[in-house]
């Protein structure tokens, strides 16, 4: 064990910058250190609270039902589903794919133990998300039932295996479709077509789910043997923290443990070959030689660009399934009228904003699908060529913004006709339904790329920590969604004034800011490169 905890600690150290954040002496890379934890802390927070809210919220009504075990149930069921869904597509990066995968695996150390390694940092990953939801929700329960000092314990020992079970069951859905990919010759394509459609798959039977169960989801021992049922392991989880059951406990975690150390061993015995499968690069058989074509320097740049995008498999994933469920949710609106969708979501009047807001909504998936924030952190150790190349720096950023055009303005078009013939909007709302996304694209591109010029971090193993866990990508994110949140408040505070005169000024002033970032950008392209 102590191989593992060791290989661990250096990939957790290594992946979220710990290491050069606790021992440099440059004051800047202090002071930038400093900021960032006191946002992370400031986020943490605040998400906290808000987690807080809901499962105050919840417990008013689980405590009228009497059922307040559910509390603990649903936020443990939601707490898992969340951890599964978020680590299909980063399993196989954080498994699979890192650099240092050579002189990890020389190491004088069992690959089972690597393996192992691998898959806690999965675990650490969404260890983070289990604590905001479940210590919240443990204070709320505390508070209304008053519990003894057996749910104390129970409740902080069962805390570190809760998102245990669900990180293996996603780690073993995400080297099934690495194994399956890595025997084809194009097994980068073929891990994200598997992997995109296990996600929708997994989407759709949620929401065919749901719909079955809603008119038993206000019954508390219907809606308890619903959770029960689709999670079997929130049943032992109650029957442990609520009553007080050691057998409970001790099962619970005793299984927990067990398919962590089986998965460990069954896939060391296949390891090597899935790394080799999926790393392997094949020559194509009929090659023939072509006349070479000469381009101007940013075609050259943006066609690269493309290139690498559509090379990482990670880099897809995490940046294109915003898109993919923008297309989801425009297709399955053919199917559901406006009046049928804020009769499932319980609220009447959806069907009047619906239009108003609709150009927001498909603002955020545009946010969240921003390649930009880790463009130039993706560089790596190859950086020094981009920044050796006789070309104007400023033409490498906008090739990077080019290419994250290239991936959401023609989701947004396709969106756009859907949505407008499934609304029945009208010409000022189908204008600004098209209008408010391509800003906001454009407003996201610049942004990611510039605050990646700001926080790069060059210094990976593995793609997925510059991809998932890197500050720009954090900081970035959180700037796009409170840039999405103020016209969303201003809908509210000024009920009076129309939501297509807020959305016009907000896009103007929106526009006037991209067209600064684009002109910073111009000016100071050169001289943010050297500094990298």
């Amino acid at each position: 064990m102590i191989n593992v905890w060791r290989l661990t600690k250096l990939q957790l150290l290594s992946s979220f910058g710990l290491n050069k954040a606790l021992h440099t002496k440059d004051p800047a890379e202090r002071r930038k250190a400093l900021l960032l934890s006191i946002a992370m802390i400031a986020g943490i927070l605040m998400i906290g609270f808000v987690s807080y809210g809901y499962s105050f919220m919840m417990a008013q009504s689980f405590e009228q039902l009497g059922r307040m075990d559910l509390l603990l149930a649903v936020m443990m069921a939601v707490t898992s589903l969340v951890g599964f869904f978020t680590t299909v597509y980063k399993a196989s990066g954080v498994l699979f794919s890192y650099k240092d995968y050579d002189m990890i695996m020389s190491l004088p150390v069992k690959t089972s133990h690597v393996v192992a390694s691998r898959v806690l940092q999965l675990y650490v990953m969404n260890l983070f998300f289990t604590l905001l939801v479940m210590l919240p929700a443990g204070v709320v329960y505390a508070i209304h039932v008053k519990p003894g000092v057996l749910f104390y314990l129970f409740f902080l020992l069962t805390l570190f295996f809760i998102n245990l079970l669900p990180i293996i069951a996603a780690a073993l859905v995400g080297t099934l479709i690495s194994w399956v990919s890595s025997r084809f010759r194009a097994s980068k394509i073929l891990n994200m077509i598997l992997t995109f459609a296990f996600i929708i798959v997994l989407m759709l039977g949620s929401f065919t789910l749901n719909q079955g169960q809603q008119a038993i989801a206000d019954v508390g021992a219907a809606l308890g043997d619903m959770i029960f049922k689709v999670y079997p392991p929130a049943s032992v989880y109650v029957d442990a923290v609520c009553s007080y059951r050691v057998s409970a406990l001790l099962f619970f975690i005793a299984v927990s443990v067990l398919v962590f150390m089986l998965f460990s061993i069954l896939l060391a015995t296949r390891y090597k070959a899935i790394h080799t499968g999926l790393m392997t690069s094949r020559a194509s058989r009929g090659y023939t030689m072509k006349p070479l074509q000469a381009n101007s320097a940013f075609k050259a740049l943006y066609n690269k660009e493309l290139r690498r995008y559509f090379s990482s498999v990670n880099y897809v994933l995490n940046t294109g399934i915003g898109m993919v469920l923008l297309l989801m949710m425009s297709i399955s609106l053919l199917f559901v009228s406006s009046k049928q969708l804020g009769t499932i979501l319980d609220i009447p009047q959806l069907s009047d904003s619906l239009s108003t807001l609709s150009p927001l909504v498909i603002s955020l998936f545009v946010v969240l699908s921003c390649t930009t924030a880790c463009s130039i952190s993706l560089e790596g150790n190859h950086l020094w060529i981009l920044t050796s190349s006789p070309v104007p720096k400023p033409a490498i950023v906008f090739s990077k913004v080019a290419v994250n055009l290239t991936i959401t303005l023609p989701v947004i078009a396709v969106s756009w006709g859907l949505l407008t013939y499934t609304l029945q909007a009208g010409w000022m709302e189908s204008i600004f339904m098209l209008a408010v996304p391509v800003v906001y694209a454009c407003y996201s591109a610049l942004l990611g790329v510039m605050v990646n010029l700001k926080l790069p971090k060059l210094d990976w193993t593995s793609e997925v920590a510059a991809i998932k866990q890197s500050a720009s990508v954090l900081v970035t994110m959180i700037i796009g969604v409170l840039t999405l949140a103020v016209p969303a408040v201003l809908f509210m505070l000024l009920p009076g004034v129309g939501g297509n005169l807020i959305l016009l000024g907000y896009g103007v002033l929106l526009v006037a800011v991209c067209a600064g970032m684009y002109r910073y950008i111009q000016i100071n392209g050169e001289r943010l490169f050297q500094k990298l």
